[in-house]
């Protein structure tokens, strides 16, 4: 099973009987994620983890509603989302969430295309990353690390697919450029 596939199963699990450890099996799934959605965008860790634990306290309170949901995961997502600007709402910073998005590493699993790929070319690969413009480099985390449709992407960022498209499109390019340049 995938972990959407063991999302949406949960999802329908939730509002039985023994819902609570149903509740932190997603937990388990989900919270590292949602805590670095939220820090990307509230710069601010400890109000981020307790805000990545709302999210889980909402999703409880909407149990019984929880079999209507299509997409599980980008359902949590959303949620996240909106604490996140809630959050940034009362604080009355909300100027641009995205201007100073923290470092982000790309982070490969062990398989054997990856061990051909060199520690120097993955160090590029991430300069090149951090060099991203932040809506750029928040969208590629979605896509290529949480592994998001362009459309659950919008959704999530409250974007349209086309813009995601579009930032992605600019990230792939300033990549490419970045490693070819890099590597001459």
């Amino acid at each position: 099973m995938t972990a959407r596939s063991d999302a949406a199963f949960l999802f329908q699990l939730l509002p039985k009987a023994g819902g609570e450890a149903v509740l932190m099996q997603l937990h388990g799934l989900y919270f590292n994620r949602i805590f670095k959605l939220i820090l990307s965008l509230a710069k601010h860790r400890e109000s981020a983890e307790e805000l990545a634990s709302d999210v889980f306290v909402e999703l409880w309170q909407r149990r019984d509603k929880l079999a209507e949901v299509r997409n599980p995961e980008v359902y949590l997502y959303v949620i996240a989302r909106n604490k996140a600007f809630t959050w940034l709402k009362q604080q009355l910073h909300l100027t641009d969430p995205l201007d100073q998005i923290d470092d982000f590493k790309l982070e490969l699993a062990r398989s054997p295309e990856d061990l051909l790929i060199s520690s120097e070319m993955l160090h590029r690969i991430n300069v090149a990353i951090n060099q991203l413009p932040p809506k750029c480099k928040l969208v590629f985390q979605l896509v290529k690390e949480q592994s998001f449709k362009y459309r659950e992407v919008a959704e999530i960022l409250n974007l349209s697919p086309k813009t995601v498209e579009a930032q992605m499109g600019i990230a792939i390019k300033k990549l490419g450029k970045a490693i070819t340049f890099s590597t001459i």
